[in-house]
């Protein structure tokens, strides 16, 4: 079992016996997401507007980085047919796919004979027993990287780029004369369906990317990153000690004193989770391995930050506390004391608060994003709709964070058979909605905060099938990916 659902059920267990210890915590539990909520409101305000560009004259010589665990070859392929296409001069690139612990070659067989076919610039590694995940392959791709590189550009394996990104990053590097960019993710065929769940992906960008580039402390988000192998190398590599090596190097990078800059420019399009599991799993991960990385160097940016600035470190605490979700406390918290001790306001009432504020918070930070990029109402709703799906599995991954110290990285699928394709509604929002509809029925003469806050825990159930709806038919016409039996023949 879990830690977040141990957690969950001691405070809900001890919400009732001992209630006053449970309002200590829920107290400190609102204060740490009030201070985050203001650090987020600081780093806006304390960006700045953008950094003067000073331009550097370079002439980059690229390798890309392909790491790929189990993924279907055709999709691979895709991706390396892309990367063939680019208009940008081949003397000066090669890509390096490096398959890590796929142990069924009939997954990287095809990849490795499409990588011989597409010529002497594609390089093709296969290892097994690799330690550190993502970090580890990417790592043995640095070893194997041509001396002459001066870039290194990593890209996940369902990315399929424009012909002009390699020539977008080298005007970006010259233009900024940083020491590495990241391009925004994106994601093809959105533009009709599930386009709620691609807003709500792409806030990240619009907001604390943006943010973090005017404040010259931008994070990595790990594809479509540019970065200069020197710094590369000063920083001591990929690191597998969170699941979000990107952020992970990122706070390196800006601690080391190197300079980042984010390019908002589509340059690629990838593929969305196929299922509300795949969706939950990707954002558990996001959020317990930023979790992991602020709790790894807080103290060093709070007391020795060195060269960075105070609006650097505000902006990489944002950036890190992006995806994080307080709500696993207070939400026990506030059901078991509605469903077994009423009596007892002023604990329901912190807690109701404590939900209330992160319900405010999805909303004004998404609705905010959509009045600045002039979109309707109902992309809106539907962006906070999709965010409150996803908000059971933030707060069980903060929870889960803050007390282990090994995380288990898990890679988002990137095919579904016809007997893997359905995401079931998970448990967890079933039981939250339950417990929170039979709390309404003991709340209802208590005061309004008490009320809205038990219910706005009912709405993570009816979001996540409305999400599940939308990625049934993103799959039906965004990528038509084999059957396993195809793949493993």
């Amino acid at each position: 079992m879990a830690k977040s659902t141990l957690m969950f059920w001691a405070i809900f267990g001890l919400a009732v016996i001992l209630p006053k210890v449970v309002l200590v915590v829920t107290v400190a539990v609102l204060t740490m997401q009030t201070v985050l909520i203001l650090v987020r409101l600081g780093a806006r305000v304390s960006a700045g507007s953008s950094p003067k560009t000073q331009g550097r004259d370079v002439c980059p010589v690229f390798s890309v980085h392909v790491a790929i665990h189990n993924e279907p070859p055709i999709l691979v392929n895709a991706t390396l047919h892309a990367l063939f296409r680019q208009e940008f001069p081949s003397d000066r690139v090669e890509i390096i796919v490096i398959d890590n612990n796929t142990t069924n070659p009939a997954l990287w067989s095809p990849v490795e004979r499409e990588c011989s076919l597409l010529g002497d610039r594609f390089r093709f590694l296969h290892r097994e027993g690799v330690i550190g995940a993502k970090a580890g392959a990417l790592n043995i791709a640095l070893d194997h990287t041509r001396p002459d590189a001066t870039h290194i550009v990593t890209i996940d394996a369902d990315y399929v780029v424009q012909p002009n990104f390699l020539a977008d990053a080298e005007r970006a590097l010259r233009r900024t004369g940083a020491d590495y960019v990241q391009f925004p993710q994106a994601y093809r065929r959105t533009d009709s369906i599930a386009q709620g769940v691609d807003i709500e992906l792409e806030e990240y960008f619009r907001s604390e990317a943006r943010m973090a580039d005017d404040a010259e402390a931008v994070l990595l988000t790990g594809t479509l990153c540019v970065i200069s192998k020197a710094a590369l190398l000063c920083v001591g590599g990929w690191s597998g000690r969170t699941t979000t090596e990107d952020a992970e190097l990122g706070v390196r990078l800006c601690k080391g004193g190197f300079t980042g800059r984010y390019i908002p420019k589509v340059v690629g399009n990838g593929l969305l989770p196929l299922t509300l599991t795949d969706l939950l799993k990707q954002r558990y991960r996001w959020t317990s391995g930023n979790l992991r990385t602020l709790v790894l160097y807080l103290p060093n940016l709070l007391w020795h930050s060195g060269a960075l600035r105070t609006r650097q470190v505000v902006a990489i605490i944002a950036q890190l506390g992006a995806w994080l979700n307080f709500g696993l406390v207070p939400a026990a918290a506030l059901l078991a004391t509605a469903l077994f001790n009423p009596a007892f306001t002023v604990l329901m009432t912190v807690a109701a608060v404590s939900i209330l504020l992160a319900l405010g918070d999805i909303i004004s930070r998404l609705m905010t994003r959509s009045i600045k990029e002039t979109e309707s109402l109902a992309l809106g709703v539907a962006a906070i709709t999709s965010r409150l799906a996803l908000a059971p599995a933030a707060a069980r991954a903060t929870a889960d964070a803050c007390f282990s110290s090994t995380q288990k990285f898990i890679v988002t699928r990137k095919f579904a058979s016809s007997h893997n394709c359905h995401s079931h509604v998970p448990l967890d929002h079933m039981v939250l909605f339950a417990l929170a509809l039979s709390a309404l029925w003991n709340v209802r003469e208590l005061s309004l905060t008490i009320q809205l806050g038990v219910g706005a825990l009912t709405l993570p159930l009816p979001a996540a099938w409305w999400v599940t709806e939308q990625l049934t038919r993103y799959r039906s016409v965004a990528f038509h990916t084999p059957d396993a039996k195809e793949i493993s023949a």
